[in-house]
């Protein structure tokens, strides 16, 4: 009844909002974005503004403090109840209701359970007369999220929005004690507010993008440098046309009353669509950036505990680890083959140190393999198969530094490449000798996706699938023995015979 309910909501608002817009004000309040193009979701995420559909932080921030404004305005037109009830206290209870109201019907998606959990933290802090905005409430949330969803630690949702948070909340209490040297200049009345607002928007996105720059780049290898732009250009109508239009559409709602509500929705979203689009259209609006290891990221990490958690001027040596960061993530490990784990394609870095595809990875892989290079290159650019050799048996590529890598699809292409070959790949079973490194059907059913890196001892191996690894969620059965017969040549080791991440390959 629920999503019936949300499904109904979400045509209402669209058609009344109309278009995109529609679909993007209908997204933002039932939490359905079905009806966003592909084309509008790639403006929103080259101009850094894709947070705005995901209903998240922003979104329960602006709706608590939409519902805690009002109430408390309304409480405070009557003299007696502002003088003898606690009007700050009764607000603060009624937006911690509508908050979990909205992640209710919103769906209630892990990041938005967590922006509740934090809210609920922080207008829970008002009802115990405690300071709102405090790194010891942010951790009272970290904890809370955590002891529900522990995995979320790994995730990019969590690493984000508390990187954020932190880096929020340490600015605002370092901006309330700071010395005051001399008086702030006075400004007319009119400019004011309007300079304030846009300080803080800009300060604001400038911490934002810092403290998360590295998960985004780490998780999904891209950055938007102008994504300052366009948080500067859109949240001002999203937060004073967009979500309180939301927050009057829903009240208005159940009386038939919404429709004006729901259009001025989609007249301000079309204006952040449009701005959105704007941003999009500037050159290298979007960085494709080499996927980097954990040792980069954590010292990233360790950057922004120490910058945010410190109060002193120790906090400065957070340059420290964010230059080592740097340094790391400069130069991640490059493999120079990467196969899927059915054996249907891999890639091999040629000699211009871009990928080259044989066989037919999916197109997913191919996606993920691309964006991990760095290599801004679509799926279906035909350039991905120059420098392949390949006829109906199998592909030859050569790799940078010379050496010659086959892909076979029949068995006599098998025997032929073990030869000649440095490398062979293919998805047929093969249990005869072989002079090339051989990665086979067995191998990759026991493996997983590979990728190969070749250092000065040889190649090493890296598995999804890290055979004899037992963890307590997923236990390996034991490996039993084969038996063994002397061979009459001596076979050069496989990756079907060798453990991966362990043995370096010659």
């Amino acid at each position: 009844a629920l999503d019936r309910a949300r499904n109904a909501l979400t045509q209402r608002i669209a058609s009344i909002g109309g278009g995109q817009a529609g679909a993007m004000a209908a997204a933002l309040v039932t939490g359905k974005r079905g009806l966003i193009t592909d084309t509008t979701n790639a403006d929103l995420r080259a101009a850094g503004i894709y947070h705005i559909v995901s209903i998240s932080g922003l979104h329960m921030v602006l709706a608590a403090g939409t519902i805690f404004w009002l109430v408390r305005a309304l409480l405070a037109l009557s003299q007696t109840l502002a003088l003898r009830l606690p009007v700050k206290k009764i607000a603060a209870l009624a937006a911690m209701a509508g908050s979990v109201a909205y992640c209710v019907f919103s769906g209630a998606e892990v990041a938005t359970v967590r922006s509740l959990i934090m809210t609920l933290v922080m207008l829970g802090a008002i009802l115990v007369d405690r300071p709102a905005l405090s790194m010891r409430n942010l951790a009272l949330a970290a904890m809370i999220v955590l002891l529900r969803e522990p995995e979320a630690l790994l995730g990019p949702s969590f690493q984000m929005s508390f990187g954020a948070v932190a880096a929020l909340i340490a600015f605002a209490e370092r901006w309330e004690n700071r010395g005051r040297s001399q008086p702030p200049p006075a400004l007319p009345w009119p400019l004011r507010p309007i300079w304030i607002a846009a300080c803080g928007i800009v300060v604001t996105t400038l911490l934002a993008t810092a403290a998360t720059a590295p998960f985004g780049a780490f998780h999904f290898q891209t950055f938007n440098p102008f994504g300052l732009l366009g948080n500067a250009l859109a949240l001002p109508f999203v937060s004073l046309c967009v979500m309180p239009a939301a927050v009057f559409g829903v009240l208005a709602y159940p009386f038939g009353l919404d429709a004006p509500a729901w259009w001025l929705m989609g007249q301000a979203s079309q204006v952040v669509l449009k701005l959105a689009h704007w941003v999009a259209t500037i050159d290298h609006s979007t960085l494709v950036i080499p996927a980097f290891g954990t040792a980069a990221l954590l010292c990233f990490v360790l950057s922004l505990l120490w910058a945010t958690l410190w109060s002193t001027k120790l906090r400065l040596l957070a340059v420290l680890p964010l230059a080592a960061g740097v340094a790391v993530a400069a130069k991640p490990e490059r493999p120079a083959i990467l196969v899927e784990r059915d054996g249907a394609g891999l890639a091999v870095r040629g000699p211009d140190d871009r990928l080259v595809i044989a066989g037919r990875p999916s197109r997913f892989v191919l996606e993920q393999w691309l964006s991990a290079d760095g290599d801004g290159r679509k799926a279906d650019d035909p350039s991905l198969r120059q420098g392949a050799a390949c006829d109906p048996a199998g592909c030859v590529l050569s790799t940078r530094d010379g050496r010659s890598i086959a892909y076979a699809q029949e068995r006599l292409a098998i025997i032929e490449d073990c030869r000649r070959a440095d490398v062979v790949v293919t998805p047929i079973p093969w249990t005869a000798p072989c002079a090339a490194l051989l990665i086979d059907r067995t191998a990759l059913q026991r493996d997983g996706a590979t990728a190969l890196v070749h250092g000065l001892t040889g190649w090493r191996h890296h598995a999804a699938e890290q055979a004899g690894r037992s963890r307590p969620w997923s236990r390996q059965p034991p490996i039993q023995p084969a038996a063994r017969t002397a061979p009459a040549t001596a076979p050069a080791p496989s990756v079907a015979e060798s453990a991966p991440d362990t043995e370096r390959l010659q």
